[in-house]
């Protein structure tokens, strides 16, 4: 089987031979193989046949023996299995920018090669799009630009020592500025502060990309300069009509015959997104075609506390449960993992990229 430049470049390129030892803690994962999305449980059934006449099945029934001399060979139907995505996947990935989340996109940045590689090994001709969203609406270098930091100081702070002030922002516009819009420039405290040069000239990796680790980097290293995010409501206005027809921010990235995949990554509540689960979920299921089997949901959100806390990390409180929780729960396909964890690399090899697996075999392109 053909290993695609992508998987092998992402695993080259950061290693995933010193990945932490797997465990389970905080994942909770549905399969769904009805089209209902009222159905989260699976059943399986056979049942066999003979073919004959009516004398033969009535001696057969009578005598316990059936007769085999007048039964012709089954006809041969080829592969009864769906065709499937044949790792043909987009991905979206929601990243929080917020002063808190430094340690996460380093551990997202880390577990994504061996993610990426577990679901390439079944697929001969892996096919992947990959996106960071713009998850507040604001290009985070206008702070770096700032009279508190360059235009005084001549810098961006002792967090984004990286950042040239001045250098780049010709290069900003609309687009990066817009919610949902693919991310290729983040600046400021603990980002890439470098402008992603992406093979294709578009807002998103595709096949092709020489260095898709350092690529990936670029684009998921959103920094700590954020504004509380939408997340719910970024993923709706990246999938929309708008941002990915041909003149729009994410021209050509979702695609009718790819399987969906978006990962929420956030460490507090979303309390900004004003769409409520079940209209994001309708909204990503249009984007789709109306084929719920086309989506996997992931998200790596708060868990309830379990022992010990963490320092410095965030619980959730049940009842009331985690909104990003609740909209994942509204696909077939669901997983989440635990913010808090001490790396994500168990999360996205094992259920989710389960879950990745089981829905491209599902999944049937119209």
């Amino acid at each position: 089987m053909r290993r695609l430049a992508l998987a092998a470049a992402l695993a080259l390129g950061c290693g995933t031979d010193n990945s932490p030892a797997f465990s389970s803690t905080g994942v909770t994962s549905v399969a769904h193989t009805s089209s209902s999305s009222d159905s989260t449980t699976t059943s399986a059934s056979t049942s066999t046949s003979t073919s004959g006449s009516a004398e033969d099945s009535a001696a057969a029934s009578s005598s316990g023996v059936a007769s085999t001399f007048d039964m012709a060979p089954p006809p041969d139907l080829g592969d009864p299995t769906p065709a499937g995505c044949k790792g043909k996947i987009d991905f979206v990935f929601a990243i929080s920018a917020l002063h808190t989340m430094a340690t996460e996109q380093d551990q997202l940045v880390a577990s994504l090669p061996g993610f990426i590689e577990t679901i390439a090994e079944d697929f001969a001709d892996f096919d992947a799009h990959v996106i960071s969203i713009n998850t507040d609406g604001s290009w985070r270098g206008d702070y770096c630009e700032s009279p508190d930091w360059c235009l005084n100081k001549g810098n961006c702070g002792p967090y984004a020592v990286d950042y040239e002030c001045g250098k780049y922002v010709d290069q900003v516009w609309t687009c990066d500025k817009t919610l949902g819009a693919g991310l290729i420039f983040n600046a400021g405290a603990n980002a890439y502060n470098k402008p992603c040069n992406l093979y294709g000239g578009n807002r998103y990796i595709i096949d092709g990309e020489p260095d898709p680790a350092e690529a990936f980097q670029c684009i998921a290293q959103v920094g700590t300069f954020g504004e509380d995010p939408p997340l719910a409501d970024s993923l709706v206005a990246a999938l929309s009509p708008e941002l990915n027809g041909p003149e729009g921010c994410n021209a050509g990235f979702l695609r009718p015959d790819a399987l969906l995949v978006f990962v929420f990554i956030m460490d507090n509540e979303d309390v900004e997104s004003t769409l409520s689960a079940k209209k994001v979920r309708d909204a990503v299921v249009a984007a789709k075609g109306g084929d719920e089997d086309a989506i996997v949901a992931l998200a790596i959100i708060p868990q309830p506390l379990e022992g010990e806390p963490v320092p410095d990390c965030v619980y959730d409180s049940p009842p009331e449960g985690q909104f990003l929780g609740s909209v994942i729960e509204q696909f077939p396909y669901h997983a989440d993992g635990d913010i808090c964890a001490a790396e994500y690399a168990t999360f996205f090899n094992g259920a989710a990229a389960s879950l990745v697996h089981e829905a491209c075999n599902s999944f049937i392109p119209q």
